[in-house]
């Protein structure tokens, strides 16, 4: 794979490799846009960092609804899994 990603990119992929997900508030509200917190996740976030790896193709999503609003969950598809793996790799060579 031929992705580009900035360091904080880099470390918001492993932490979400691990299992994690980011959740956004989709609902046209005062909440639009808000990122729910991000637990146990030590890196630089910013909405563009998650807006980046899901333009190259390594996120997928699902809809949650909490207490009426929509919130959209966004965790790493099979691409995102495994470019986590390969720099993983790369980083123990």
């Amino acid at each position: 794979m031929d992705t580009k990603l900035s360091t904080e990119q880099i470390d918001l992929l492993f932490w979400l490799a691990n299992g994690n997900s980011v959740e956004l508030c989709t609902e046209v509200c005062p909440d639009l846009g808000t990122v729910a917190e991000l637990a146990g996740f030590a890196g630089h976030f910013s909405k563009r960092t998650i807006y980046r790896l899901k333009r190259e193709g390594l996120t997928q999503e699902r809809d949650l609804f909490v207490t009426g609003l929509r919130w959209t969950s966004l965790t790493l598809n099979s691409k995102g899994r495994q470019l986590a793996e390969q720099l993983e790799g790369q980083a123990h060579a």
